[in-house]
């Protein structure tokens, strides 16, 4: 496609406003572009070739657009729309729009060298999870190479799910994606699975800790000699943990059994030092809910009265004790509250037949976006199960709820325009959502705006 087809300043579906073009490849081309209903800018990859000759590509994009918004991971690459419109120049076009990005490619940064081991297992563990949430989804996605992570101001981002498949499904005629990074098993058409995904993860951790892949190929004929001499890639690099070390190779095993799944790649790597350590989360995840136990014990213990003192042998009356048990998000960062003053405060009460004043328990801390974020869509997973939610609503919560946690300007009103959409879908004569998947999401909901609010004031 010549790129004088599309042209600085040309409008798509009388929203997007193209500004300059970022990037080109076969039959697309990206687009940094402003976004006029929502007022923020983005990106847009065009495909405007003739639709009878163009190869399928505007298939791709489609399944690049449902793919990418099946998959619910703050590093994943965020996907806000997809159409087919008519250019200023009568050309029906195909386009998807984006989250723009600002950052390098992990190829790009590959081009100066091998990364620091720390460095290549927080990029490895990243690259698992958001993997681990696409295999969860039943997409595949069969791409996984250093061109399509990027490394942004905001975290690593996996791209580009054009060649997507879902869990299952056959290979094509023509095996797509790049010779280095192909599970052998795609080469006898083999179907989908995690596992083809997770050799090429395994590939692109041990060329960041290298420098270059274990069987470098630039065909796919090269890449079958390469396997065929069953060659088994060594491993050695100082200061690497040997659990790491162990994953990587055994995520290049010809046998796809053999391999571990996204999900363990990401728990082994998120045990080593770096960012984000998946561990510490756990960790502290499994610490909040037993101090609160425990505050409630406290509080317990403050409310029984104290032992008579010097009133006879009469048997003192039996203490009557109000529990009330509030369920509360345990957020990440919660801490204690219990001073030294109160503590004080508690032993030199006087004794009484009255009974103290009732503890009141100190609020619980704001739940961070990414965990508000998680708790609507843990809702909508579950109730959409249970039929309580019907499939193309929870979608379209699904969408929203990511757009918000990935660009959350202006975020107070399009909350509030998704609590008044949840009105309406628990109304008749559609009543999408039923009357207890409403309470549940519109709770969940309004606490997400509150982290925004919060992650904004901040």
């Amino acid at each position: 496609m010549r790129r004088a087809q599309l042209r600085e300043g040309d409008i798509l579906a009388r929203r997007y406003i193209l500004l300059q073009p970022v990037g080109a490849g076969g039959m697309s081309v990206v687009w940094r572009a402003w976004d006029s209903t929502l007022e923020r800018t983005v990106a847009v990859k065009v495909l405007d070739g003739p639709i009878a000759s163009d190869g399928g590509q505007r298939d791709r994009i489609r399944r690049e657009a449902r793919a990418a918004a099946r998959i619910e991971h703050p590093n994943a690459i965020g996907v806000y729309d997809y159409g087919e419109t008519v250019t200023p120049r009568g050309r029906i076009a195909a386009y998807v729009v984006m989250q723009l990005l600002d950052g390098a490619s992990l190829a790009a940064r590959l081009d100066e060298g091998p990364l620091q081991w720390e460095e290549a297992v927080r990029v490895a563990a990243t690259v698992a999870d958001v993997l681990e949430a696409a295999h969860r989804r039943g997409v595949v996605h069969r791409d996984v190479t250093p061109e399509n992570v990027m490394l942004t101001t905001d975290g690593i981002r996996l791209l580009d799910f054009g060649i997507a498949a879902d869990i299952g499904q056959r290979e094509e005629a023509m095996t797509f994606g790049t010779p280095p990074y192909v599970a052998p098993e795609r080469l006898t058409g083999a179907p989908a699975s995690g596992a083809t995904d997770v050799y090429s993860l395994g590939v692109l951790f041990y060329e960041m800790l290298t420098g270059a892949p274990p069987y470098p190929a630039t065909t796919w004929e090269e890449l079958e000699r390469a396997l065929a001499a069953d060659r088994r890639p060594a491993l050695n690099v100082q200061g690497l943990p040997p659990a790491a070390a162990a994953v990587c190779l055994r995520c290049l095993s010809t046998d796809p059994a053999r391999r571990p799944t996204a999900t363990e790649v990401a728990e082994i790597l998120g045990q080593n030092p770096g960012p984000g350590n998946r561990l510490t989360r756990r960790l502290t995840l499994i610490a909040v809910p037993i101090a609160v136990v425990l505050a409630g014990v406290l509080a317990v213990l403050y409310l029984l009265p104290d032992a008579p003192t010097g009133q006879g042998d009469a048997a003192a009356p039996e203490p009557r004790v109000s529990i009330l048990v509030s369920t509360v998000p345990a957020p990440p960062n919660a801490q204690s509250t219990t001073s030294p003053q109160a503590q004080s405060n508690r032993s030199a009460r006087p004794t009484s037949a009255a009974p103290p004043p009732a503890s009141i328990a100190p609020p619980p801390s704001p739940l961070t976006r990414q965990a508000a974020a998680k708790a609507v869509l843990d809702i909508v997973d579950r109730r959409s199960q249970t039929n309580e939610i019907r499939p193309d609503v929870a979608q379209d919560i699904r969408n929203q709820i990511n757009n918000l946690q990935s660009n959350p300007s202006d975020a107070a009103n399009r909350v509030e325009k998704l609590r008044e959409q949840l009105i309406e879908r628990n109304r008749p004569p559609d009543k999408s959502i039923s009357d207890a998947a409403y309470a549940e999401l519109d709770a969940a909901v309004t606490q997400f705006g509150k982290a925004l609010s919060s992650s904004a004031a901040a």
